[in-house]
């Protein structure tokens, strides 16, 4: 029995998730061992636990705040749904500090602090909805549907994407501006769900689940109200620079001076959320990041998406 340092006790006596759900929900024995005592995970455990085989087919895609600013959200549901993910739920929350260090916790490590800080000021930008997916096409032995969705996201490099990505079809502009978050696999939907709901909204997506709900019409009230609240940007660089420079406020008195992403950061700690300006400010400042991650630092986690097959599915169709 493996354990998580050479003088703490078996993972098996830390926890009391079955070692069965986590090998059904998880490739990575790293991650089984560290999300047995996640108490997000264990958590998840309790409410999602005796479904774990209906939750292979369920995949989670979290469009950000940037998907509504950008109007990515319909466009978003409607490409989820021609590759067979139907939504069976539709989660609204406000990401803050907590919940993105949380979300992203096994994958921070690797994150640079600019990344982190600007993380911080784009995600509660506006709310985020959060897409409980039934895949179409799931059926017992392929696949989980959150891997084949995060195959379809597509790479992070531009040249790879193909047409069908995801990302390709939304026109990602850049490393923070990709407007969705989708979870790895099995273990990540389970996890995820628990960060950004409580108990009793947890037990609701269950029932929606088990019931199959359509919940398309949930889905496009909740974009319509936030696309009334928040006016379109076009996450253009010069535009928003010739937008900031013109505006009462800071840079309007810099002379055409460009700050850089230090000064941009600060100002935009300093911007309210409703500002009209405050997706010029977040525009500049993802244009401005370049150091994205640490170099030389691998994730607490593996990456997962290419090892199921070969570890968990040959010769299985998905």
């Amino acid at each position: 029995m493996r354990r998580l340092h050479p003088q703490s006790p078996p993972v098996s006596r830390l926890t009391e998730v079955p070692a069965g759900l986590l090998e059904t929900v998880t490739w990575s024995e790293r991650k089984a061992d560290l999300y047995a005592v996640d108490q997000y995970f264990r958590e998840a455990v309790w409410t999602f636990g005796d479904i774990t085989e209906r939750m292979l087919g369920i995949a989670l895609c979290m469009l950000k705040s940037e998907a509504t600013a950008g109007r990515r959200l319909r466009p978003a549901l409607r490409i989820l749904r021609e590759a067979g993910f139907h939504p069976v739920d539709a989660v609204r929350f406000r990401h803050d500090r907590m919940t993105i260090r949380e979300v992203w916790r096994y994958q921070f490590n690797i994150a640079s602090r600019e990344r982190i800080e600007a993380m911080d000021v784009i995600l509660p930008s506006t709310e985020t909805v959060a897409l409980v997916l039934r895949d179409e096409h799931w059926r017992p032995g392929a696949v989980p549907a959150a891997v084949r969705l995060n195959a379809l996201k597509g790479p992070a490099d531009p040249a790879q994407r193909e047409p069908e990505h995801l990302r390709h079809q939304l026109g990602v502009v850049s490393g923070l501006f990709n407007f969705t978050h989708i979870s790895d696999e099995p273990a990540d939907v389970l996890r995820e769900l628990a960060v950004i709901c409580d108990e009793p909204r947890r037990e609701l997506i269950r029932r929606r689940i088990l019931d199959d709900h359509d919940a398309r019409p949930d889905a496009l009230e909740i974009f319509q109200e936030l696309e009334d609240r928040h006016p379109e940007h076009d996450f253009d660089l010069e535009a928003s620079w010739r937008r900031l420079a013109a505006a009462d406020g800071p840079l309007a008195a810099e002379g055409g001076r460009r700050p850089g992403l230090r000064e941009m950061l600060d100002l935009t700690h300093r911007t309210s959320l409703d500002d009209p300006h405050r997706w010029d400010l977040l525009t500049v400042v993802t244009h401005l990041l370049t150091a994205m991650n640490v170099e030389g630092v691998t994730p607490t986690v593996p990456n997962v998406t290419q090892a199921w097959r070969p570890r968990r599915l040959d010769g299985v169709a998905s």
